[in-house]
């Protein structure tokens, strides 16, 4: 099924759709930073991540935003899944950055294929509304890094996922 499906081509439509979900009419817009990441996350964080290799994409304003991380192809097999995503919406009001590292949260939903965390051997796995946070330090592969905290699975996986990236940027600029 993925042999039509790049990684590049995923990494695209990922940041389509983030930028799409966070687009707002210019003048609803009150101005401020934003951040905005794409990339593939390789090594983990000692200490602080647990191996997770993945592809994410998310755009974060003050006025909230759009966050995707995925694991298949390439990335897959993360504790026995042929596929994981995780998505959804940033809280307004949420982002915080302060040199060179940015803080956001939210709600995100959970797919998992097959269920290899609480029915172990059911075909799927289908969370929806966890709490989650991203730490982001800004830059490029091999100085960026994502530390992705969900609660609620933190212990189902063995810890928080995340890394320093192995392709892409996380940057922020000012919104007009």
């Amino acid at each position: 099924m993925h042999d039509h499906l790049t990684r590049r081509a995923l990494l695209g439509h990922m940041t389509i759709a983030a930028a799409l979900a966070a687009a707002r009419p210019a003048g609803a817009r009150s101005g401020g930073p934003q951040i905005y990441g794409v990339g593939r996350i390789g090594d983990p964080i000692a200490g602080r991540t647990i191996p997770g290799p993945s592809d994410f994409g998310f755009t974060v304003d003050p006025e909230g935003g759009t966050f995707v991380c995925s694991m298949f192809g390439e990335t897959g097999g993360f504790k026995g899944c042929n596929i994981m995503t995780v998505q959804g919406g940033v809280t307004a009001r949420s982002l915080q950055i302060f040199r060179g590292t940015a803080t956001f949260a939210g709600k995100v939903d959970i797919f998992v294929q097959p269920d290899v965390f609480v029915n172990i051997g059911d075909p799927f796995l289908s969370l929806a509304d966890l709490d989650f946070q991203v730490e982001a330090k800004l830059g490029g592969p091999g100085k960026a890094s994502m530390i992705l905290h969900i609660p609620a699975a933190t212990d189902a996986v063995g810890g928080d996922t995340g890394g320093v990236l192995q392709f892409g940027r996380i940057e922020k600029r000012r919104v007009r």
